[in-house]
């Protein structure tokens, strides 16, 4: 029988969501969830088509699918390129423009915001994909002064748009919706600044109500700068949608107070490595990724890693040894998930990708898993400081222990709230936690949740009889074997007071 895999894969998908037997061929590769990023969507019913082709994918494979949104935000971006990727050469004369209506190539880069070309000035340097390519702008003219320059006719730009003329001063290959913004070498000049943009637009607000309408598990800010940006967000969510998770994604190095605060009020962080690296040194970023994690292992608070995880395979059928040595280290640090991006939603090969990722993530934790047993002194790593709810603490302590000592095959719990569950999940249970709830959208953001299996229930009126059903679905799953231990945690009312976690208990299949 095959370990189930424990680090969560979230796929991004942009149009090609309707296309069933792909999203199918990823869920079969060992995809857990999809994302879309609403900057690559031009068609707002791309979200109900991918509500409806979840349903059946879970109907399908017997699980619960998060979807989850990332808002466009404040984020520039590249339009719409002829071919899947260009190559922009060192010194190459390249025209920025903001007429949507074109399809760019080496020559000419439509971008998405005619505001942001406005503000730029003369030697202003521009980084596209997170500093992939660096631009630099060196004069500004009218279409009519540069169409013969550009020397395609084909491009028939409207007579009195704007030109920027820009030198490539770094080799890049470039493709579509890539992001670009202003290249800034020191950031602490433009902290103010950053600080004084509106994060959530009013394309957001429409964006995040759709999304709720189409039932989707969460909502991911593209980019945080202040917890007053998650507070909006949930005022806004809280009464009509109370159980759609806000992730928040941590695009900026922050002061250590402030990143804390923001995890606290945020159910979850993706952290974007490559938009951070703009500014900063690429060993400050590995640095900055670890204090993140360590800071949401303290808070149970899922976090994933974004950004160029695969990018070797977008064109080819093999990863780099960079990338397999990237992955190990990310896996290493016990995060919830990795989240694919243009790997999935653009590359040639997002299948393939899905299912290499898969078989590295599986092959690093059982090593992993294998030391902890080996080696019970490496377990106190991953010791946290509890506070509140001191008997579910108490229980989920005892509880991944007596896993370890029993070398039980599964730990299942009847939760009505995320929270126990991911304190298990933070203590690196030794086997499969198995998280049952009689909610649906909370046994889809339990799926967000690393070495989490979640389990829809009618009801917890009879609770034995839940446990007795939940231990056949394993058994049918072949995740149980006679003569194998499991944990079990309940929970019960007592005196009137809401139901909560307070008993555990050992039983033999």
């Amino acid at each position: 029988m095959q370990e189930p895999k424990r680090t969560r894969i979230i796929c991004s998908v942009s149009e090609n969501c309707s296309n069933y037997e792909l999203l199918r061929n990823m869920v079969e590769a060992g995809c857990n969830g999809f994302t879309i990023n609403m900057a690559y969507i031009k068609n707002k019913e791309s979200l109900q088509i991918l509500n409806q082709n979840r349903y059946q994918l879970e109907s399908e494979f017997k699980t619960k699918i998060p979807l989850n949104l990332i808002l466009r935000g404040q984020v520039i971006r590249v339009g719409q390129l002829q071919d899947p990727e260009t190559l922009i050469e060192e010194g190459n004369i390249v025209y920025l423009t903001s007429d949507q209506h074109k399809v760019g190539n080496n020559q000419l880069i439509p971008i998405d915001s005619n505001e942001f070309l406005e503000k730029l000035n003369i030697n202003d340097k521009l980084a596209i994909d997170y500093g992939h390519i660096i631009l630099e702008l060196i004069d500004i003219q009218m279409f009519d002064q540069v169409n013969e320059k550009i020397g395609i006719d084909q491009i028939c730009l409207l007579s009195g748009v704007k030109i920027y003329i820009c030198k490539c001063s770094k080799t890049g290959t470039l493709k579509s919706f890539k992001p670009i913004s202003i290249f800034v070498e020191n950031k602490t000049s433009k902290e103010e600044e950053q600080l004084e943009q509106v994060s959530l637009t009013e394309k957001d607000i429409l964006d995040i109500d759709y999304a709720c309408e189409c039932n989707f598990d969460s909502i991911t800010f593209s980019q945080v700068n202040t917890a007053l940006d998650i507070i909006k967000v949930k005022d806004r969510l809280e009464q009509k949608y109370p159980h759609v998770q806000i992730f928040a994604r941590i695009a900026e190095m922050l002061k250590e107070d402030q990143f804390e605060e923001i995890i606290n009020l945020a159910d979850g962080c993706i952290i974007a490595r490559s938009h951070i690296s703009m500014t900063q040194p690429v060993e400050d970023v590995v640095k900055y990724q670890a204090q993140i994690i360590s800071c949401c292992r303290k808070l149970f608070k899922p976090v994933f890693v974004s950004t160029y995880i695969l990018e070797s395979m977008s064109v080819q059928l093999k990863p780099s040894f960079a990338d397999m040595g990237d992955i190990s280290n990310i896996v290493k640090q016990y995060i919830d998930g990795i989240l694919l991006s243009g790997e999935t939603s653009f590359g040639k090969f997002p299948v393939l990708i899905v299912q290499t990722l898969n078989n590295i993530c599986r092959k690093i934790e059982k090593k992993l898993l294998q030391e902890l047993f080996d080696h019970p002194q490496q377990r106190d790593q991953y010791q946290v400081n509890f506070t509140g709810q001191p008997i579910a603490t108490v229980i989920a302590k005892s509880c991944v222990e007596m896993a370890y000592i029993l070398q039980a095959k599964a730990i299942l719990m009847l939760t009505r709230r995320i929270q126990t569950t991911l304190k298990l999940s933070k203590l690196r249970a030794s086997c499969k936690i198995i998280s049952i709830s009689d909610n649906q959208q909370i046994c889809r953001c339990l799926n967000y949740i690393n070495n989490v299996q979640s389990e829809l229930v009618s009801g917890f009126a009879n609770q034995e009889e839940i446990i007795q059903e939940c231990i056949s679905r394993l058994i049918a799953k072949n995740l149980l074997q006679p003569k194998d231990y499991i944990v079990v945690i309940t929970g019960m009312v007592v005196q009137n007071k809401d139901w909560h976690i307070n008993q555990m208990k050992v039983l033999e299949i």
